[in-house]
């Protein structure tokens, strides 16, 4: 059994793909040219994409998209609408005023975020599940998959190597990961993934490792993506009641589950006002558990998890 490995830079980070098959070469290709797909069709920022023909038609009329983008969409609404999180497939005019981590971001007025925050409420995204077509009933109104796009992809790689046969791989979007069995290399039969410190000042300082077998890792931090402006730092979670990045003791939010699309989703659902309100809430989550690191750099887990100060285990 062949082990091969790749990196490619795509959707503004590197993707990293790791397969142990005999077809492992041909394998990777073929996840390059659905993973650029994938991109072309989801993107914000392209402007034939096939999500921003929902966004161009806001206010004028539904349009109908192919089932898989119609899915996530539907997934991503159904998790906007609890009040209780700051996950928002419709913070998309939000992202565009602030464009953190672009080289044109910016800290709008406070008239621009009032105009802005008119325009986020995710239950103006009307779907037609017969129709498979999705409708912004306010002009001006934007989805952004951002927060969701890369575990969805991830999880698409993973179904489709496994279908070919691969029992042994790891997938990395950008800090994305998801794996498929554990490293044929490693004793433990894991593959072991590490937390990048959140208030380090360079990439590749980890405070945590995390054993993975079939399951995925996704991490939000505020270190992530920012800018600074008049001395200050603002990172690009950013909270669609306010209009602001959220404001919270939370450094970094890590998921750890099944499917890498629920990774994305609880990583910024559960960037809540503080530590206590993260972990009550992300541990009423079923088929997930976290790791959170406060801005003091403590290091907090849910109740599924053991850590014996080093690496952090499934009981």
């Amino acid at each position: 059994m062949h082990c091969y490995k790749t990196r490619f830079p795509m959707m503004g980070t590197f993707i990293d793909l790791v397969v142990y098959h005999d077809r492992g070469e041909d394998l990777i290709k073929e996840c390059y040219l659905q993973l650029q797909a994938f991109t072309q069709r989801f993107t914000v920022n392209q402007a034939q994409s096939e999500l921003m023909r929902v966004n161009n038609h806001a206010g004028i009329r539904p349009v109908r998209v192919k089932p898989d983008l119609y899915a996530l969409i539907k997934k991503s609404k159904s998790i906007s609408v609890d009040p209780l999180n700051p996950f928002n497939v419709a913070i998309g005019p939000l992202v565009k005023a602030w464009h953190i981590g672009f080289k044109d971001a910016k800290f709008p007025t406070d008239a621009e975020l009032a105009e802005k925050l008119q325009l986020v409420d995710p239950s103006k995204i009307i779907l037609d599940d017969d129709y498979q077509s999705v409708y912004l009933s306010q002009v001006g109104m934007q989805i952004d998959l951002g927060a969701i796009a890369k575990g969805y992809f991830a999880d698409r790689i993973k179904d489709f190597l496994t279908a070919n046969g691969v029992e042994h791989g790891f997938i990395n979007l950008g800090g994305n990961v998801l794996t498929i069995g554990y490293s044929p290399e490693n004793i433990s039969q894991t593959w072991n993934v590490g937390i990048q410190n959140p208030l380090a000042t360079s990439r590749g300082d980890i405070c945590r490792v995390v054993p993975l077998r079939d399951y995925s890792m996704v991490t939000s931090g505020i270190n992530e993506r920012y800018f600074e402006y008049n001395g200050q730092r603002y990172h690009h979670l950013l909270d669609g009641q306010k209009g602001r990045p959220i404001s919270s003791n939370i450094a970094s939010v890590t998921i750890i589950s099944k499917l890498s699309v629920d990774g994305e989703i609880w990583s910024t659902a559960g960037f809540l006002p503080s530590i206590d309100d993260a972990l009550f809430y992300l541990n009423h989550q079923v088929d997930i558990e976290a790791v959170l690191i406060s801005n003091q750099g403590k290091v907090f887990i849910t109740n599924g998890l053991t850590d014996n100060g080093r690496v952090v285990k499934y009981k």
